[in-house]
């Protein structure tokens, strides 16, 4: 295991207990919209890299003949397994979602939610993905689209404190939020695959309050951004995000914080 993969294995870790439970209704919305476009059904094989909690295994559980589930963090796999003890066709273990290990099997489709921007070869890992599927077999991801304006200024608030790798794929690299639709659907494309498109969701995310929206911010990958603010500038970004937050109320109390969700897929 590199570096770099061993820290997001240990930040995720760290952020497993409380992942996906402060309350904030963000993954499974996001998950639903996977689940629209793969249309998973009896017969079916799904491997789901970097199943997390199990926000698509979830989805899958009920319709699909087998699910596997891979995460790199031992801490998302011991709860997801806890989790899905009593669905017998679901299965997850600890893996590497740039190589799935050639032992898994074959698969009628590949799904991977929010996954894909961590990994620092997405072509190389599309083309593992897709040594995965059988002839025919489909491939569904979810990135990340355009935020909305508040959204958008929280994140220029971590801007200056984060190093190169994390500041490229905020704002410049192929999975971005700023990414053109072409360019993503080209990784795909140059990975073998075919019959490629994207699909573009909106996604409203409420938080009742700064300290809901902290939390939550903790339990995702942002936990990484947080981590390269110095502990004592922490408080003046949080007091500049409570601003910006207060710039988006939501009608029925709270905040709501908007962008866009991209779905891609490809055959195999």
């Amino acid at each position: 295991m590199s570096d770099e993969v061993a820290r997001i294995a240990a930040m995720f870790d760290a952020l497993a207990p409380t992942y996906d439970t402060t309350g904030v209704i963000f993954f499974g919305p996001i998950a639903d919209g996977l689940i629209e476009i793969l249309r998973p059904g009896p017969g079916q094989r799904i491997l789901d890299l970097g199943c997390g909690r199990g926000a698509v295994l979830a989805r899958l559980a009920p319709t699909v003949d087998t699910a596997v589930g891979i995460d790199i963090s031992p801490e998302m796999v011991a709860r997801s397994r806890a989790a899905f003890a009593p669905w017998p066709n679901i299965r997850v273990e600890v893996g590497d979602a740039r190589d799935p290990d050639p032992a898994l099997g074959l698969f009628t489709a590949v799904t991977a939610s929010l996954v894909l921007f961590f990994l620092p070869e997405p072509v190389a890992a599309l083309r593992h993905w897709r040594d995965r599927l059988t002839t025919g077999g489909r491939c569904v991801i979810s990135i990340f689209g355009a935020p909305g304006a508040a959204w958008q200024a929280i994140d220029e608030v971590f801007l200056p404190y984060l190093p190169a790798q994390l500041r490229d794929a905020r704002t410049a690299g192929p999975l971005s939020p700023s990414s053109p639709d072409s360019t993503v659907e080209q990784l795909f494309t140059t990975a073998g695959y075919t019959d490629v498109h994207t699909v573009t969701r909106p996604l409203d995310t409420r938080f009742a309050g700064i300290e809901q929206w902290e939390q939550f911010s903790w339990s995702t990958g942002q936990r990484a951004m947080w981590l390269a603010v110095p502990e004592p500038e922490r408080p003046a970004v949080r007091a500049t995000i409570t601003d910006i937050l207060h710039s988006s109320p939501h009608p029925d109390g709270g905040y709501v914080l908007s962008q866009t969700v991209r779905y891609i897929s490809g055959v195999a």
